[in-house]
């Protein structure tokens, strides 16, 4: 996320700030899996019950998604994006102390409340610093870090657990985010109160490139369900979680099963389509930025729904390729790495859109609806991978189902997300005038 000229960096900042975030959330989600077999030889607990654990994490996760974006819409970025990382970097820290499955069950579902906000609050932030045809590249910077947190947690997290044990582990990754949130609290400025942004600079953060095609007014949060451009959203984070889900579920049992690849070398393997996905999150961005200031007769949104469905029939194909390569390794990696750069594609211009669907006081709101959707669906998808795979032997089938589901992302993208939301100043009670 690279200042424009003249800029003084304060968009940069705030997208260091968010990328780190990013980072550690997915650290902390996939320490669990790291700690486990450690966990199961001292605490006694069973395959099953650590499967069990993933299950209230995804459910308050999802759930508190609704609430956690209008909070932020209510109460600002800053005092629900610190409370957040505080309070799940705590939880993180209190899975250090758990000797019973209810203890870890309880931290769990906490993490799962406190994660839900950081996400929608992340792309709320962007909207106040970028304007709409800069936003792509913006997202794709931070929400990279959905793809490297899992990239280099596996090796980090293994390191810290060979050295110091995998309470330590916990406890360490802990103190890491409340550092993050204390530097976010501290350092962190909206551009209106940060001394660095001229009064040029915030003008032009707040253009709006095409008047006519803007968001405007301030719709009912309730109203935001009963719009098209909502559930396009929806279905087309649905892929984007869907194809995610599989991969931090399956892709160390795909290749330690059908390849044998041996536990010190899984890690880095494992890596290896995740690092390539924060690629694809962060170049996906940028040419979704760029292909924006290209067509400049556009609106930001008409380019950036063609541009989602293009991911979305790329990320399909890709999906297709996975199942089909099974027994070739260099063949399988390179396509599970090509899925996951189009899904980290898809996944940083589905997070810049909401700003450009509604106006900025309810941004965090329809992203989080978004998310929620996205992630409440998605769910399904590693329990229906699992049975798919116990039931046939193989993994094309649960991967040709992932393609269909990115192949009805982009055409709703496509079909339903032609227009801003636009509410008549005389109708911001009520609804709005159009879609």
């Amino acid at each position: 996320m690279l200042p424009r000229r003249g800029e003084p960096g304060g968009g940069s900042s705030a997208g260091c700030w968010l990328l780190a975030a990013m980072m550690i959330n997915y650290m902390d989600r996939s320490s669990l899996s790291i700690a486990a077999p450690h966990m199961i030889d001292e605490l006694g607990l069973t395959a099953a019950d650590i499967g069990l654990l993933g299950t209230p994490f995804s459910l308050t996760y999802a759930c508190f998604q609704l609430p956690g974006g209008w909070l932020t819409d209510r109460l600002g970025v800053k005092p629900v994006y610190v409370i957040a990382l505080g309070f799940w970097s705590l939880e993180t820290s209190v899975m250090a102390f758990g000797h019973h499955l209810w203890h870890f069950m309880i931290a769990r579902v906490l993490l799962g409340v406190f994660e839900a906000p950081v996400s929608p609050t992340s792309a709320k932030i962007v909207s106040e610093w970028f304007p709409p045809r800069e936003r792509g590249a913006a997202v794709g910077v931070y929400d990279s870090g959905s793809k490297w947190g899992p990239a280099v947690a596996p090796p980090i997290l293994t390191f810290l657990i060979l050295g110091f044990g995998w309470r330590a582990m916990f406890v360490i990754l802990g103190v890491l985010g409340i550092i993050v949130a204390v530097g976010f609290w501290v350092f962190y400025r909206s551009p209106e109160h940060d001394r660095r942004v001229s009064a040029a600079e915030l003008e032009h953060i707040r253009a709006r490139e095409e008047d006519n095609n803007a968001p405007t007014g301030h719709i009912p949060w309730l109203r935001l369900f009963t719009k098209p451009q909502t559930w396009a959203m929806v279905l087309g984070f649905v892929a984007v979680v869907w194809t995610l889900n599989i991969f931090v579920t399956f892709l160390p049992l795909m290749l330690g099963d059908i390849y044998s690849v041996a536990d010190e070398e899984l890690g880095w393997y494992t890596a290896i389509p995740f690092a390539v996905g924060g690629i694809g999150g962060i170049l996906g961005g940028w040419f979704t930025t760029k292909y924006s200031r290209m067509r400049a007769h556009l609106a930001p949104l008409a380019c950036k729904r063609r541009i989602a469905a293009v991911y979305g029939g790329a990320l399909a194909i890709c999906s297709i390729l996975v199942g089909v390569t099974t027994g070739h390794f260099a063949l399988q990696l390179a396509a599970m790495s090509l899925a996951l750069f189009f899904c980290g594609a898809l996944s940083a211009v589905g997070w810049s859109i909401p700003a450009d669907v509604v106006t900025g006081s309810r941004v965090a709101s329809l992203g989080s609806i978004q998310n929620f959707g996205g992630y409440f669906a998605g769910s399904l998808s590693p329990w229906l991978t699992g049975v798919l795979v116990t039931t046939t032997g193989s993994y094309l089938i649960p991967f040709v189902l992932g393609a269909v589901v990115a192949v009805i992302a982009g055409i709703a993208y496509l079909l339903l997300l032609r227009a801003p939301i636009r509410v008549d100043s005389a109708a911001t009670e009520i609804g709005d005038t159009s879609s």
